[in-house]
């Protein structure tokens, strides 16, 4: 085959291929037009609203565009990123235990996760998440093979991705974006954090807020129940307060761990409170449960208050209860 035939041959090529994602792409914006719009559904699954599934359409119309087919890939030869986001916690959540659900009944991830391929393959691992670790943990999980697509990224254009699909998704932490943006700062791979944020199409001012949050003491961040539930107007308020008082914050920290390590039960927002000062005990202690027969017997401290809380009594044990309650009490 002479030249220009190869070159005609080649061109014919791409146009065939490029008709077929046009056509591809036409027929997800008349689903699209025709579908009436899906109802937000609450809990676990808020993640299938109608503007996720938009953006995954696009993403899957985009990828035929590039050319990058789905393909089925053994999860246990793909490793997590250098610049995974995920914080361990987000593996136990009731959003990732539907999404598995959701996995297992289909058979497969109906959403592609990205990987690049690894240079110098080790340890089994051939492929690296672009995006989609909590799909692939998933499959992984569950035994099946991953739905996904290869694109060949540099660490720079890995971090843009992964970045902009995990906040379309909107299920990325604001502790758990903090980590990955104070990483690519550390790493020097964007010189200012404005740079980073109009390379990520993130805003400036979340940016740096969620740096300072991944930065804050150890003893801070353990203070919460999780990190991943640590909030934006948290943030906001407790940052001026660490810098005009860290001592004391760190201090009221030291507390709550150790409260809570004795058996109290401090909810993530009561240490948020104690942090900021505004609660001198914002805690609870377990319920103590006193059995005797089939009857019970609960007893609860809170700010310096007990109450008993136990099953219903004739009036005359009842009257005996609470003499010697008032006999204990002036003694």
């Amino acid at each position: 085959m002479s030249k220009l035939s190869e070159k005609f041959a080649a061109g014919k090529k791409a146009v065939v291929e490029r008709e077929a994602a046009e056509r591809a792409g036409l027929a997800v914006q008349e689903t699209l037009v025709s579908s009436p719009a899906p109802a937000r559904v609450a809990g676990p699954s808020h993640g299938a609203v109608s503007t996720m599934k938009i953006e995954m359409l696009k993403g899957e119309v985009e990828m035929l565009r590039q050319g990058n087919p789905e393909i089925k890939i053994d999860p246990k030869e793909i490793r997590q990123s250098e610049w995974s986001n995920r914080h361990e916690d987000s593996f136990k959540s009731a959003e990732f235990a539907a999404l598995k659900d959701e996995i297992k009944s289909a058979g497969k991830n109906a959403q592609a996760i990205k990987v690049r391929p690894i240079k110098d393959p080790q340890d089994g691992f051939k492929y690296e998440v672009v995006f989609g670790h909590r799909r692939h943990r998933a499959c992984l999980e569950l035994g099946l093979d991953v739905i996904a697509v290869i694109d060949d990224l540099d660490d720079k254009a890995l971090f843009i991705e992964m970045d902009r699909e995990n906040r379309q998704r909107a299920d990325l932490r604001p502790y758990e974006q903090g980590v990955m943006y104070a990483r690519a700062m550390d790493r020097g791979m964007f010189p200012s954090i404005r740079k980073l944020a109009d390379d990520a199409g993130a805003d400036s001012t979340n940016a740096s807020r969620v740096i300072s949050l991944a930065r804050w003491p150890a003893t801070v961040l353990d203070a919460f129940e999780s990190r991943l539930d640590v909030q934006y107007r948290w943030i906001i308020d407790l940052i001026p307060v660490l810098e005009k008082e860290p001592d004391s914050v760190l201090a009221r920290a030291a507390e709550i761990s150790a409260k809570r390590a004795a058996g109290a039960t401090v909810t993530s927002q009561a240490a948020f409170s104690a942090l900021m000062g505004k609660l001198e005990k914002p805690v609870a202690l377990k319920p103590k449960v006193l059995k005797v027969g089939d009857r019970v017997l609960s007893v609860s401290e809170r700010n310096n208050k007990v109450s008993f809380v136990l099953d219903k009594l004739d009036k005359s044990k009842l009257a005996k209860i609470e003499k010697y309650i008032a006999e204990v009490m002036a003694e």
